[in-house]
């Protein structure tokens, strides 16, 4: 894995998987869609799927009062919007991606 400035990742291609970083601590895993002049798309990885911003909340809600079972939007993609110069990136390189996979298919469903 590599720590890289807002500058540098902006450059980066569409598909990299990252997640934001401030010194020991990792935020949610995301993609790295378009790249806007000073901003970004990006996909996070733990959407739910819903027919409108206001759903997944009740979706939630169900699922947390009786167990109701839900499902993950992987084709949402959204406008990062924070415009923080001093942002910094942990971006997985080959190896990681790799070793990520090889661990999520040993994985089992409850």
């Amino acid at each position: 894995m590599r720590i890289v400035n807002r500058e540098q990742f902006l450059a980066m291609p569409e598909g990299v998987l990252f997640c934001k970083y401030e010194p020991c601590v990792f935020d949610e895993l995301q993609i790295k869609s378009e790249t806007w002049a000073s901003d970004f798309l990006c996909q996070q990885l733990l959407s739910v799927k819903a027919d409108s911003p206001e759903e997944p909340a009740d979706v939630l809600n169900f699922a947390l009062l009786d167990g109701t079972s839900f499902d993950l939007d992987l084709d949402c993609s959204g406008r990062d919007g924070c415009f923080d110069k001093e942002q910094l990136f942990c971006v997985f390189e080959e190896k990681d991606l790799a070793a990520l996979i090889g661990k999520l298919e040993g994985c089992v469903a409850p």
